[in-house]
């Protein structure tokens, strides 16, 4: 059996939740929360460290796992949680990480390995449908980042362009769910629900 990765991977929890009304990452989906179905997805995927991307308010130490705030004092979206990965990954000596949003309740199981085989950068797409926030960035790209961030855009779609990341596809899952189908609205965890019933 091959090794796992020694990649590690940050999941990005650090929104507003505006959609949803409340902290999506703590919503109860299958009796666990929504953080807790997105760990359960990548646990087994690498030999590196996990850590989680949000305030030290929200309540997270319960998972034991690192929590690391957004570096900027500013909210922009994202690319704040990626820009914190970065620099959390380099000061831990690793050359890359894996970052992926908090509401992705089926979020592929070969998601660090097929992003790794590609290498740095690279996102993830289903279709033709790109999701520039669940990808392997270089550890070291974060002054291209804050130079992106200070004088481009706060689009995630943009900077996987600026920095030319590579499209790595990903299939369906079983009763065509996309992996990469998120949880935005109540409604949304609902249709979660029906989703993870059928599968």
């Amino acid at each position: 059996m091959a090794a796992f990765p020694n990649i590690p991977i940050c999941i990005l929890a650090g929104g507003t939740s505006r959609r949803f009304g409340s902290d999506k990452a703590l919503a109860m989906l299958g009796g666990k929360p929504l953080l807790e179905h997105v760990l359960d997805r990548v646990r087994q995927q690498t030999s590196g460290p996990i850590a989680i991307n949000a305030p030290l308010s929200k309540g997270f130490e319960r998972w034991e796992l690192p929590i690391i705030p957004d570096t900027l004092s500013e909210s922009i979206g994202p690319l704040a949680g990626i820009l914190t990965a970065m620099e959390w990954a380099s000061i831990q000596g690793f050359e890359s990480i894996v970052t992926l949003a908090v509401d992705l309740p089926f979020a592929p199981l070969d998601l660090v390995s097929k992003l790794a085989e590609k290498g740095a950068p690279a996102i993830a797409i289903t279709g033709d449908r790109w999701h520039p926030v669940n990808g392997l960035w270089r550890a070291d790209s974060q002054s291209a980042l804050r130079f992106f961030i200070d004088n481009r855009s706060r689009s995630a779609h943009g900077w996987a362009e600026f920095c030319g990341a590579s499209r790595v596809a990903f299939d369906h899952e079983s009763g065509g769910i996309d992996p990469f189908w998120n949880v935005n609205t109540p409604d949304d965890l609902a249709a979660a629900e029906r989703l993870a019933a059928q599968t």
